[in-house]
């Protein structure tokens, strides 16, 4: 009875996710069910599996894999409230994350939720370890065969298969399922388990083959001469002005930079309210979502780790020093080992921030742009730099109540999150100071490329009405000045464009000249 009882916890779980996520309980007519099924039933099974051997009570073992389902189902209605995507199988590489930087995940759920359930969990199993007896008892030999058994059950569930034939095989069959390789329609098909197995062994049974063509891309030159270059990649940042028109001059240094420039327009990015290395990659390797297949969920797991093609490659191969500026653990997302495969020279994090003056929870904008400079008078006019704020970073919560709010138009003071727009808005004016001290440190030569990483996760403006436009900003420009010209692009679109004014030395375009690579006129 124990074990029947503990097993149809587990099912009831497995049912209830396929519910949650909109999956047919029994499969679709027409797919292979049995596979299907097999698949997205695998992980609570072996759940139940991993939770009975060591403790020998199964009922205990049941309500586990139920809390690792709630949690589960809790993680994929947050993500697509928050970030409008479910539960992906890139999830698990940041597992550890939500352990290292909690605030940056756990916030979006709250803390009472989070404490009440741990709390709640923490109560049912000490009273089912006093109430349910073991089944059995084991040997010190048992048990370790047990623990092995487990760790590679474990490893089988989070890894998969090894053997490249094995792998292949695999491949060909989940393939031949034909997934629509979107996460959400994928999960409503398949179910979430199921979905995110298809998903992980197509990723690496394609990764090879996506990596050696990226690799093999032909790229533009960078000019020895062409001055520092600048790329920054702000944090959350949006042309307030085109949300509200009240807005309009809210960011005046932006809009300067805009009208000098030599293209700028609204910037189409592979992510929504988070995910910024999605949009990072696509910048710097001239990469979409086509190039990378699956693995564009979470580039920086696997992907990334061979020498890509880059524009801080282009330019190292010029002969300039390439640094990577970012007031955040060099390890978050693994940035550190990352970098070095996108041709950085150099790259620092919050080590090199640590006098630097805070606003809100993170290191102020100011303060990057203060290093910048400082860099820029350190390596002279042979530098590439790649700035990725983190001021402006989410969740806009009361650690930033620091920082005094920005007035909001009339009619957005009854959104929902209008405190937490008003602390975005804040910061997306510090994100704007930035501008005048890194075009002072670019001189009378040089390039500075600024762009939006996503949107903020935030309702009121974002979500209220209608569909929203989820494009960012950028805006192109060089002492050299330009004409202002709007072209609407994709993010793996700038670095063709930039590379392009290089070969140009930087000329503004004449009326009737042909649009940069992949510009589409605003």
């Amino acid at each position: 009875m124990h074990v029947a009882a503990g097993f149809l916890l587990a099912l009831a779980t497995w049912l209830g996710l396929r519910a949650l996520v909109g999956a047919p309980l029994l499969g679709r007519r027409g797919d292979s069910r049995a596979l299907l099924l097999g698949l997205d039933a695998l992980a609570p099974v072996a759940g139940f599996l991993l939770f009975t051997l060591p403790t020998a009570r199964p009922i205990l073992a049941g309500l586990a894999v139920l809390a690792l389902g709630v949690g589960m189902g809790v993680a994929d209605r947050v993500k697509r409230a928050v970030l409008d995507e479910p539960v992906l199988f890139a999830d698990r590489a940041e597992l550890l994350e939500v352990i290292r930087h909690p605030r940056l995940y756990l916030a979006f759920v709250g803390f009472w939720p989070m404490a009440g359930g741990t709390l709640a969990i923490a109560a049912v199993v000490g009273a089912l370890v006093r109430w349910e007896p073991p089944l059995w008892r084991m040997t010190l030999g048992q048990a370790a065969l047990i623990a092995v058994g487990v760790g590679l059950l474990i490893r089988l569930l989070f890894v998969g298969p090894t053997a490249p034939a094995v792998l292949s095989r695999l491949g060909r069959r989940y393939a031949a399922l034909l997934p629509s390789r979107d996460p959400k329609a994928d999960a409503a098909r398949f179910g979430l388990f199921a979905a995110c197995t298809v998903q992980a062994t197509l990723a690496r049974v394609e990764r090879p083959a996506r990596q050696q063509a990226a690799q093999a891309r032909a790229w533009g030159d960078v000019p020895a001469d062409a001055g520092p270059i600048v790329v920054v990649q702000g944090e959350s940042f949006v042309d307030a002005g085109r949300l509200h028109p009240e807005l309009v001059d809210f960011l005046p240094h932006f809009a300067r930079l805009r009208a000098e420039s030599h293209a700028h327009g609204l910037l189409e990015v592979p992510c929504w309210g988070a995910n910024t290395i999605r949009s990072e990659l696509a910048v710097l390797g001239a990469l979409g979502p086509e190039d990378i297949g699956l693995d564009r969920f979470n580039p920086y797991e696997h992907f990334a780790r061979v020498p890509l093609p880059t524009l801080a490659a282009r330019a190292r191969a010029a002969g300039y020093r390439t640094v990577c500026l970012h007031p955040y653990n060099r390890a978050f997302y693994a940035r550190d080992r990352v970098m070095p495969m996108l041709g950085f020279d150099e790259f620092i994090g919050i080590e090199g921030f640590a006098d630097a003056a805070k606003h809100g929870p993170y290191v102020g904008d100011e303060a990057v742009a203060i290093r910048a400079a400082a860099l820029r008078r350190e390596h002279g006019p042979r530098l590439f730099l790649f700035i990725v704020t983190m001021e402006n970073h989410g969740p806009w919560d009361a650690s930033h109540d620091t920082v005094t709010p920005a007035p909001l138009p009339a009619d957005w003071a009854t959104k929902r999150d209008a405190a937490a727009v008003g602390r975005w808005l804040a910061h997306l004016r510090s994100t704007d100071a930035m501008i005048p001290t890194l075009r002072d440190a670019i001189g009378d030569k040089g390039w500075l490329l600024f762009y939006g990483d996503h949107q903020p996760s935030l309702a009121g403006p974002f979500q209220d009405v209608g569909l929203p436009d989820r494009r960012t900003d950028y805006a192109l420009w060089s002492a050299a000045g330009g004409r202002g010209a709007r072209f609407d692009r994709a993010a793996e679109e700038l670095a063709p464009a930039l590379l392009s004014l290089l070969s140009v030395g930087g000329g503004a375009k004449r009326a009737g000249d042909p649009p940069l690579p992949g510009a589409r006129a605003g």
